[in-house]
C-alpha cells in the first residue's frame, strides 16, 4: 500500500513527494480498493480523503485537503496557477479558472496536470485538471485555463 502511495505521487509531482508523504504520515494512509475490479480508487490520511485515482490515468485527483497537504512539500511555483483577486470569490466556490485571470504558473504544467491554483501570497484557493499548458495559460488572454475539482468553500 505505502509503495503504491509512494510510486504514484513521486511519478505525479516529482521532488519525492511520495516519499515525503509515506514519511510524515506512515501509519495513517489508508488505500481503498475496488470490490469490482481490485483496483486503488482513494488514498486516506487519518480517515481524511486526499485523493481519488483517475482510473484513466493513474494520477491521483486530490481534494483540497490533499491538495493542502502536497502543495506544502513542494517549492514555489511548482504545479501553482495564481490568479488576480478578482477572479478568488468565483474560483474559491468552484467556479473554472478563466486564462484572463491568470497572473503566473508553472510553466512546466502540461495539459491535464493536476495543479494548485493560488492567490499572490500562496494560500490555497482550490485544486484542479489543468486544461492547457503553463506556457499557454501565460500566452492565451481568453478561453479556460484550470478545471476546478476542489475549492475552499465547497470541500
Amino acid at each position: 500500500m505505502e509503495s503504491l502511495v509512494r510510486g504514484i505521487l513521486n511519478y505525479q509531482f516529482n521532488d519525492k513527494v511520495g516519499d515525503k508523504l509515506i514519511q510524515k504520515y506512515k501509519n495513517g494512509i489508508h488505500v481503498e480498493f475496488s470490490k469490482a475490479t481490485k483496483r486503488a480508487r482513494r488514498i486516506y490520511i487519518d480517515n481524511k480523503l486526499v485523493g481519488t485515482i483517475d482510473s484513466g490515468t493513474g494520477f491521483v485527483i486530490l481534494t483540497y485537503y490533499g491538495a493542502e497537504i502536497i502543495k506544502s512539500m513542494l517549492d514555489f511555483p511548482k504545479y501553482r496557477v495564481v490568479i488576480s483577486n478578482e477572479a478568488i470569490p468565483f474560483v474559491e466556490i468552484g467556479k473554472s479558472v478563466f486564462n484572463k485571470f491568470v497572473l503566473e504558473c508553472d510553466e512546466n504544467i502540461l495539459a491535464k496536470d493536476v495543479v494548485f491554483v493560488v492567490d499572490k501570497e500562496d494560500n490555497l484557493i482550490a485544486t484542479g485538471i489543468s486544461l492547457l499548458s503553463g506556457i499557454e495559460m501565460k500566452e492565451f488572454n481568453c478561453g479556460v485555463a484550470v478545471k476546478v475539482k476542489h475549492a475552499r468553500k465547497n470541500s
